[in-house]
């Protein structure tokens, strides 16, 4: 009667086991956590879009607005410097002595 109380254990044990509840339980965890990580990778694509459309938005666009009235303002200066010299009031013109004031300063 012993045997047969270990074979029925063994056998209860067996059909947990293999029984599929068990393998099914292991199964739909693994699927389950693989679905989490793809969702994870998926959310930290999204996030590193998001930040880098921020980025442009509030960074790089500002930036090139700005570098392109420089670049405008700048050409209207060099304009404004070069016609100096055929200026007929440029022998006293406070503009001009001011420039060569400021190149000598910076030799």
């Amino acid at each position: 009667m012993e045997a047969i109380g270990i074979y029925g254990i063994i056998s209860s044990v067996m059909n947990l086991l293999l029984g599929g509840g068990l393998i099914v339980t292991l199964v739909t965890l693994r699927s389950q956590k693989a679905k989490a990580e793809e969702e994870a990778k998926g959310l930290a694509l999204d996030n590193d879009r998001k930040i880098s459309e921020m980025v442009n938005e509030y960074f790089v666009e500002p930036l090139k607005k700005e570098i392109t009235s420089l670049r405008k303002q700048m050409s209207r200066l060099t304009r404004a410097i070069e016609k100096i010299p055929s200026c007929p009031h440029s022998a006293n013109c406070p503009v001009k002595e001011s420039l060569d004031i400021t190149k000598i300063d910076e030799q």
